[in-house]
């Protein structure tokens, strides 16, 4: 585990922002402290959290906090004496048996997972009255909808924490809270941070303001001026969306900054009623009722007359289950769970179309990225399959040459028997790591003229896989005048040479396709 920089560090404490922040922070662990003030603290630090959250929406979160600062001073003993032997892990446990697990025989482990997925968006609530009456072991959860900088926190400083839980696991999403909490006790212990308020002060407002810098020195990109992806949201407008201009909406993880969010409300109107963009890319939030989320903004509002209701959804010929199948079709799902559905590029004309015959002018609506039509392009040699194919599509899709990839990079190889330094030498490389003899790529790219045969593709594999181990690359390619195959590293950090994804040259005229390949080299 790294150390803190304790002259920054001491800088902040000693500021007058600093001891403002610190002396806040360990009110909430004062009898005196409201509900109310506990509420404003999550709003002060976790503005996303509270995102155009109504008046009668807060009085519900500050009655949930009054309701779990009862039942905590209830079973936990005030004397500091009687708290040596008190197991702070069981009485989480037991605290969220009674929330999540109907059968008081039923073991929280064996309990439905439903339970818990209905409780999971009440846990910042919990952890903020937890810390006020336990400081000593529970922090307040402030990280939810911000869990990306606790990820980029803990990568910085080295805590050990386990893997992200899959969506459908809401039980270890909501015990995620108590791993959390002892990653950052361990790193409190290591760095002498004894102060409930200085803890949270160094989480909440010093080193959360470091790293949201950090990211956005690193993740700066702007506005794209053609979106890449449209997808489908689903939901009501509460009393805040109604009249929000920017806000959060569950969304597809993989979402991009300035890609379309076409919002479909489901009740009472059924229709698609408004479209939105994408401020900022999808992010990952186990502690949200959803997982993944988008700030989105720069609302179009469709007048009510001229939206597209369920029934023109279902009564196009597009959109019809006979047409299209049931699988992947929003619409034949009658937009249940869709939310965060990618949205193809002939989907949205269709949409576009049915604006269009009620009267909207969709020329104010954004329009889908188009990819470079594969027209007469002569492939003869090997080098035409780089210089015709393979460079002018990886900066179509943002890349630079000699910036983000490189050809005939050469990884240091270590000596062969003869005793002479050897050199690896991949066609391409795609975002480059390291230097000199920690030189490595995160995607590594042999060409060839054409892999006629599976003993051709086999040979060029561990050919490429020499490669990939050299430069310690994520992604393999292999491409030749007719196909790209991509191969991936698998959770145990191996290629497998029988699982491949493969496109084909003209399929990269079509968005999707495009947008799915750009998505498994943009790592």
């Amino acid at each position: 585990m790294k150390k803190i920089l304790k002259t920054n560090w001491e800088r902040y404490k000693n500021s007058i922002e600093g001891k403002e922040v610190i002396a806040l922070f360990n009110h909430l662990a004062e009898p005196e402290c409201t509900a109310e003030e506990m509420l404003a603290v999550i709003k002060r630090f976790n503005p996303v959290f509270a995102k155009n959250t109504t008046a009668k929406e807060d009085a519900l979160n500050i009655e949930a906090i009054v309701n779990y600062n009862k039942v905590i001073k209830e079973n936990v003993p005030n004397n500091e004496g009687d708290r040596e032997d008190f197991n702070y892990g069981d009485f989480f446990g037991w605290l969220t048996h009674c929330m999540a697990v109907k059968d008081e025989n039923t073991d929280l482990f064996d309990a439905p997972q439903i339970g818990f997925k209905r409780i999971i968006g009440y846990n910042v609530f919990l952890s903020v009255a937890l810390s006020a009456n336990m400081p000593e072991y529970f922090i307040p959860n402030l990280f939810a909808m911000q869990f990306v900088y606790f990820k980029k926190f803990a990568e910085k400083y080295e805590l050990d924490i386990p893997d992200m839980p899959l969506r459908s696991d809401y039980r270890n999403r909501w015990l995620y809270y108590i791993h959390m909490c002892n990653a950052i006790d361990t790193f409190a212990t290591d760095n002498d941070i004894q102060d409930f308020g200085e803890l949270c002060a160094f989480l909440f407002d010093y080193e959360l303001t470091n790293i949201k810098e950090e990211m956005a020195v690193e993740h700066d990109k702007p506005m794209p001026k053609v979106p890449e992806q449209a997808w489908i949201l689903v939901g009501n407008y509460g009393d805040g969306e109604k009249t929000m201009e920017e806000g959060v909406w569950q969304s597809n993880q993989f979402t991009c900054k300035g890609d379309i969010m076409l919002f479909y409300e489901k009740s009472p109107v059924k229709k698609l009623n408004s479209v939105w963009t994408a401020i900022e890319d999808g992010f990952i939030d186990p502690f949200g009722p959803y997982y993944s989320y988008s700030i989105i903004g720069n609302k179009i509002e469709i007048p009510n007359e001229q939206a597209v209701t369920f029934e023109d959804f279902k009564n196009s010929e597009h959109f019809k289950v006979e047409n299209r199948g049931r699988e992947g079709n929003f619409v034949s799902k009658n937009f249940q769970d869709v939310s965060g559905w990618a949205v193809t590029s002939s989907d949205y004309k269709e949409i576009k179309r049915m604006l269009e015959a009620k009267g909207f002018d969709t020329s104010a609506l954004p329009s889908l990225y188009e990819p470079k039509k594969l027209i007469d392009i002569n492939i003869e040699l090997e080098e035409d399959v780089s210089e015709k194919l393979l460079i002018p599509l990886l900066e179509e899709m943002g890349w630079k040459r000699d910036e983000d990839f490189k050809a005939e990079v050469e990884f240091p190889a270590g000596r062969g028997t003869t005793g002479h330094k050897m050199e690896k030498r991949p066609d391409f490389c795609l975002h480059l790591t390291g230097k000199e003899k920690d030189l490595g790529a995160k995607v590594v790219i042999e060409v060839k003229l054409w892999m006629k045969n599976i003993e051709e593709i086999e040979a060029n594999y561990y050919q490429g896989l020499s490669y990939a181990k050299w430069g310690n690359a994520q992604v393999l390619v292999l491409c030749d005048k007719n196909q790209i195959r991509v191969y991936e590293r698998n959770k145990k950090g191996d290629f497998d040479i029988n699982k491949w994804t493969r496109f084909f040259w003209e399929q990269m005229e079509i968005l999707e396709n495009f947008n799915k390949l750009k998505r498994l080299l943009d790592i």
